[in-house]
């Protein structure tokens, strides 16, 4: 091989290897100035809408005033810096734009092929100008997965009750998975909400260990799992909703080891295919367990309620196991001929038919 041709195809082999490298390194923009040596922006939507397209868009601590799009897989993450680590994305100057069908929401999660993860940020819709009714939602993954993991979402209120949602997950086509962790979601109508429209299951979700606390009213509820959807809540801490934990007819998945303290009922079961299981059901003002399904309800403790649960006459024989201490009544509505066994403590009358 001459001397020209080997230089030739040196250079081919060094193109192609820098080609593959470039593809292959992560691109990283800053948005504000608490890094050195990163390409810096000063809003979230211009790291994001840089060419080229990040992989991961680091956000110095403060507050920025916008409704936020991801169209493409990146990781958004809080930085910690001057004594602070706090970034808010909060309402714009003009107020929150109706940016999806009848709703307004802070930072969404636009349908992206790929993973998108989220950490360290909060998402605030105080002053929110919404007076008819739109839908307000902090955070929103559309037909996309990806991570949220130690958010804030909070005063996700809408115009009527209860159209402010914390957090909501919504499957599609494209099936994705989405895990929500270790996160606090507080001050909106409905804390976290999973589901789509469809009859068979087109998402899979994970909800677990996040702090949980919606608006202290009975129309509110904390996490609440919709149809076309197999949702995983596992030890969370739900209190102050109208509703801890519902479960819709239509959804799968599994509720368990979560901590439910002074909702007005504790869980709602409402899913045949949701077991119920080994969660701690405290301090409800009305029911602890509410049945309107066959699902499995068992290993649950149930402390100081009114009722410990609620069959409102539905014949669910998969009721056992259970602990229920301090009640009026342990099991309400119970249909003639259903045969359950649990343990009892300190009620007032272990059962009752009330007309069943």
């Amino acid at each position: 091989m001459s001397q020209i041709s080997f230089a030739r195809l040196l250079s081919i082999v060094m193109l192609t290897l820098a080609v593959r490298l470039a593809s292959a390194s992560t691109i990283t923009y800053e948005v504000g100035t608490c890094k050195a040596h990163i390409p810096t922006y000063k809003s979230i939507s211009a790291a994001l809408a840089a060419t080229p397209a990040p992989n991961v868009v680091q956000v110095c601590p403060g507050t920025y005033n916008e409704q936020v799009e991801i169209t493409q897989p990146v990781t958004l993450e809080g930085l910690s810096a001057a004594n602070s680590d706090q970034v808010i994305i909060a309402v714009p100057g003009t107020g929150l734009a109706e940016n999806v069908p009848n709703g307004e929401v802070q930072l969404w999660v636009n349908n992206v092929v790929g993973a998108v993860t989220i950490t360290g940020i909060t998402v605030d819709a105080a002053g929110n100008e919404v007076t008819n009714g739109t839908r307000v939602i902090g955070i929103y993954y559309q037909n996309s997965s990806g991570t949220v993991n130690r958010v804030t979402t909070r005063n996700q209120r809408g115009g009527s009750v209860p159209t402010g949602w914390g957090i909501f997950v919504e499957g599609g086509t494209s099936n994705p998975s989405v895990t929500v962790e270790n996160s606090s979601v507080r001050n909106a109508d409905i804390a976290i909400v999973t589901g789509t429209d469809s009859s068979s299951s087109e998402l899979t979700a994970i909800i677990k260990g996040n702090d949980v606390q919606p608006l202290n009213d009975d129309n509110t509820y904390g996490i609440y799992i919709e149809q076309g959807a197999t949702t995983t809540v596992a030890g969370n801490f739900v209190s102050g909703a109208g509703a801890g934990i519902v479960t819709l007819e239509g959804s799968a998945g599994s509720v368990s080891g979560n901590t439910l303290i002074g909702n007005g009922i504790g869980v709602s079961s409402e899913g045949d295919r949701v077991p119920i299981t080994s969660n701690k059901i405290l301090n409800s003002t009305t029911r602890g367990l509410d049945i309107d399904s066959v699902a499995a309800i068992h290993s649950n403790i149930i402390t100081n309620s009114p009722i410990g649960i609620e069959f409102d006459c539905i014949a669910n024989g998969n009721v056992h196991a259970n602990v229920i201490n301090d009640a009026a009544t342990a099991l309400s509505r119970v249909p003639l001929g259903v045969t359950t066994t649990n343990s009892y403590f300190n009620v007032g009358a272990v059962r009752t038919t009330g007309g069943c």
